[in-house]
């Protein structure tokens, strides 16, 4: 992806690699953090101890970097979604090969953090009806899962603007200078720090956590980096079938890539499932019932009496 100013007398570098615009051939995993309280304190007789308790501390389509104001009116305006957060939380992936780039590094207190994700929120992505969420989620939708709806409302943006702006309408947003777009996602930016954030995240970054290396071959040369670099590799079906960045995926070891398919990795995934006929390997259980549907003999007798997956 390039990026082209407006400035007549200027010039803007090309990126150093391509963006990340889906899966190798077309969901990175969210949760909130949970906390209990904890009853502390001993004594006679029938009192209580005192509760306790708080939170745990290759490039599809081009990017155009120059004046793109648009004068588009915003419409349905509703009430946005905010939670507020008391302290922000760090979560790491336990074999530390997660190099997660997409969110707010700083420590935040008392800051917004997104409804679908609960990060805290960097920069917010905001369509014509003002419901607002972060940066990354919102990116998440348009270029890997290829929808354009909020997912508040289910309203088509065919345009968001991504602004540390917390309180301006679209249309406010839109009628001031956006000096950054992204023609392909149609997304456009209020600062240079919001794109180069977003531009980052669609490179294909290694997810090792010690590597900034980002490669400008796509798949092919980040495979090879990982290999030759980190002697570990990808799981081809997460690639080929998890809506995730290039530095969300997991890397392994080859014994660790045999327990991923074969019993998961403990966080409720429980491993791809096998075709006991063709022992051929599938990302889910759907897509092991429609390989067996098309390619292997069912009981019809199960079939007609809906007796379920009899292959």
């Amino acid at each position: 992806m390039s990026a082209n100013h407006d400035s007549p007398s200027s010039t803007a570098a090309p990126r150093p690699g391509p963006s990340f615009r889906g899966s190798e051939s077309n969901s990175g995993d969210h949760h909130t953090p949970s906390f209990r309280g904890r009853q502390t304190g001993r004594g006679r007789g029938r009192g209580r101890g005192a509760r306790t308790g708080g939170p745990p501390g290759p490039k599809q389509g081009g990017a155009n970097r120059g004046r793109s104001g648009s004068n588009g009116s915003a419409t349905a305006a509703g009430q946005r979604p905010r939670v507020r957060a008391s302290a922000k939380t760090n979560d790491t992936e336990a074999d530390g090969d997660s190099n997660v780039d997409g969110g707010d590094s700083e420590d935040v207190e008392d800051g917004d953090v997104c409804f679908i994700c609960a990060d805290t929120v960097k920069f917010y992505a905001v369509g014509e009806c003002d419901h607002r969420t972060c940066h990354v989620c919102n990116l998440r939708l348009r270029a890997l899962f290829k929808s354009k709806a909020c997912p508040y409302c289910k309203t088509d943006l065919e345009s968001v603007i991504y602004t540390t702006d917390k309180e301006s309408t679209f249309e406010e947003l839109s009628n001031s200078p956006l000096d950054y777009s992204d023609e392909s996602l149609n997304i456009k930016f209020d600062s240079k720090d919001a794109y180069d954030a977003t531009m980052h995240t669609l490179q294909f970054n290694c997810p090792h956590t010690k590597c900034h290396y980002a490669d400008s071959n796509g798949w092919s040369g980040l495979k090879d980096h990982v290999r030759k670099d980190h002697s570990k590799q990808f799981c081809e079906l997460c690639l080929k079938h998890k809506m995730s960045f290039a530095h969300e995926h997991k890397l392994f070891t080859k014994g660790q890539l045999r327990v991923h398919y074969s019993r998961g990795d403990g966080t409720g995934f429980t491993g791809h499932p096998e075709c006991q006929f063709c022992r051929t390997s599938f990302y889910d259980n759907d897509q092991l019932f429609d390989h067996c549907r098309k390619n292997h003999e069912q009981c019809f007798l199960c079939v007609r009496n809906g007796a379920g997956r009899q292959v």
